[in-house]
């Protein structure tokens, strides 16, 4: 006989305020101390350690040491996946400082979602490539593969190749626009490209990312900003 999957434990172990706001913090694809997500949680410290310990029960986040310290990370990427599906459907609950000022904020124009890249630059990115025949159109969660790289973007960026295993591309479904961003291998190196590039930088304390300088001139010969 087989069980069914029993949602309401993991529903439950994210239906908490500040377990939320860490789950969302470390879609950013890095690994945090508990204290870096207190401060994203707008906890104490002292109480982080037992929020983490549910999310790592719940198998939704994972810890190592390094060196002296302890990291966090999620899990796996269905855990990203979860995450970004159900802020399409939330209305926003976000700590104050994560709030963007305005519809048109840092977080909702570039972020980082997972180690690939979100927010309306993304999707645009994602249109790009569509239309030049990169990649096919998707349905939001499908997979799908790279047709060519021979891409003006790609080439200025050097993505010739994928990383490691896992799909070449899947279609992220943006919380923010509610329309898809690549992920994927594909996804990876491109965030990964951007920031070796310095077309992006991480701005301090999130996952919003700020476009530099170059970024905006390069973009532009793309038509994108």
């Amino acid at each position: 006989m087989v069980a069914e999957p029993d949602i309401a434990a993991v529903a439950q172990a994210i239906g908490e305020p500040a377990r939320a706001a860490m789950l969302l913090q470390l879609m950013d694809g890095d690994a945090h101390s508990a204290r870096a997500l207190a401060t994203a949680a707008g906890i104490a410290p002292s109480t982080a350690s037992s929020h983490l310990r549910r999310l790592c029960d719940a198998g939704l986040v994972i810890a190592a040491e390094a060196g002296r310290r302890r990291l966090h990370r999620l899990a796996k990427p269905e855990v990203a996946q979860l995450v970004e599906a159900l802020a399409v459907l939330a209305p926003p609950r976000l700590p104050p400082r994560m709030q963007p000022s305005t519809p048109a904020g840092p977080l909702l124009h570039a972020r980082a979602c997972y180690g690939h890249l979100a927010g309306q630059l993304g999707i645009d990115v994602a249109t790009l490539l569509r239309k030049d025949g990169v990649v096919e159109d998707m349905a939001p969660g499908s997979t799908g593969v790279v047709r060519t790289f021979d891409h003006p973007l790609l080439a200025a960026l050097g993505v010739t190749e994928l990383p490691g295993p896992g799909p070449a591309v899947r279609a992220c479904l943006d919380w923010s626009h509610e329309t898809v961003h690549l992920a994927g291998a594909l996804g990876t190196a491109l965030l990964t490209a951007l920031l070796e590039e310095a077309w992006v930088r991480r701005r301090p304390g999130g996952r919003a990312l700020r476009v530099t300088e170059i970024g905006r001139q390069r973009f532009a010969e793309f038509g994108l900003g």
